[in-house]
């Protein structure tokens, strides 16, 4: 009697070597990300053969196709569909994350063998390797928005980033604001040009990319108002971080008077001029403020180093010390979380948030102005 043969479709089972062995075909999504089926091979060694039968059975289990494309190779296509989406900073960001630390690491693997437990201990990895808590979650944010375009692509049924166990981020330094004294000493030791970015930044909470990408043209003197309309992140213009980033920000007298003594002394002071750019006009390099003007101040007063967001954080502690309405604070600042966003060209500024920022700037010491001559010899390069 003739041996029957397994159904077309059912893989098949045979002795090879003294043992068993299987044959099967499974579905697969390959690297044109479309579902095909390839040939499978297994040797099961002496076992019975009611448990290869069992084995194979297991194999021919109906599942979604494996994505046997590499993680590089996904990761490419994430670059050129998903990557420029980004704002330009984040861009910039994720692609050196991508470069340097996810594809050595998981470039070469196949998308369906990077489960949980690998990118965990990829995590641990880091760890060992003394990397910061806060440099790690950078790394499996990425990682994890690369692997979800592979969810929504169905290339995976499941993002295998969502279960991993991250390190409790601390910060490394100790947070710290400028009380209003320690405020106005510092702006009263800087040159005009960082003295009024200084002073802005203190009253308004302005992040550092949209001090860079001010223009004369969007601070109306007769309203006292700044319009924050762009942004500027290493020489690249573009829209404010968030949504709620366009506004339009009330300026105490005094720091529109700082405002104005540097634009007299500027060389650059036309409409589309940049408020803080360099004498050539091109964006001003944010780390030579720091370095050359802020710094030596800080050191001088004996105060800690002040940077970008420590003004803006001063800021934002001040508003809260003096009661300043949460969502009226959030709005000054720009932050996305806002339901409702400023019109730059149609909303007036309300009273409130008119009064918030006058809480701020009365609080300063503010220097007296004309403290530089007019005659060029000034005790420092004002237009660096």
């Amino acid at each position: 009697m003739k041996k029957a043969r397994r159904p077309h479709g059912a893989g098949s089972l045979f002795r090879e070597s003294g043992g068993w062995a299987i044959r099967w075909r499974e579905t697969v999504i390959g690297e044109d990300g479309q579902p095909h089926k390839v040939k499978r091979y297994e040797a099961l060694g002496a076992i019975s053969k009611t448990d290869a039968t069992q084995r194979l059975n297991d194999r021919l289990v109906v599942k979604s196709p494996k994505a046997v494309m590499t993680f590089r190779t996904h990761a490419a296509q994430w670059e050129r569909d998903i990557l420029p989406m980004y704002k330009f900073s984040t861009r910039q960001g994720h692609l050196m994350i991508l470069n340097v630390h996810l594809l050595p690491r998981f470039g070469d693997l196949r998308l369906c063998d990077i489960t949980t437990d690998r990118i965990q201990a990829y995590v641990t990895h880091l760890r060992e390797q003394k990397y910061s808590p806060h440099s790690i979650d950078h790394y499996h944010e990425v990682l994890s928005a690369v692997l979800r375009s592979a969810v929504r692509w169905k290339r995976l049924e499941a993002n295998p980033a969502e279960g991993v166990v991250l390190p409790r981020i601390t910060p490394v330094r100790s947070k710290w604001v400028l009380a209003p004294k320690e405020a106005g000493a510092l702006i009263g030791r800087l040159a005009p040009k960082p003295r009024a970015m200084v002073a802005l930044a203190i009253v308004s909470g302005m992040r550092r990319g949209e001090l860079l990408g001010l223009r004369w043209k969007c601070i109306d003197d007769e309203s006292a108002i700044v319009r924050i309309e762009e942004a500027c992140y290493l020489g690249h213009f573009d829209s404010p971080k968030t949504a709620a980033g366009r506004r339009l920000l009330p300026v105490p007298v005094p720091v529109l008077a700082l405002l104005q003594e540097w634009k007299l002394r500027s060389k650059r002071a036309q409409p589309e001029d940049l408020v803080f750019g360099t004498r050539h006009g091109q964006p001003e390099n944010p780390n030579n403020i720091l370095r050359r003007h802020i710094y030596p101040a800080c050191d001088a007063l004996k105060l800690p180093r002040a940077t970008w967001l420590t003004l803006r954080r001063t800021f934002s502690s001040w508003c809260h010390a003096r009661a300043v309405p949460d969502k009226v604070t959030a709005e000054l600042m720009g932050h996305a979380n806002v339901s409702t966003t400023l019109n730059v060209y149609t909303q007036v500024v309300g009273e409130s948030k008119r009064l918030a920022i006058e809480k701020v700037g009365e609080e300063i010491s503010w220097p007296e102005l004309g403290q530089f001559s007019e005659d060029g010899k000034k005790p420092v390069d004002v237009n660096c």
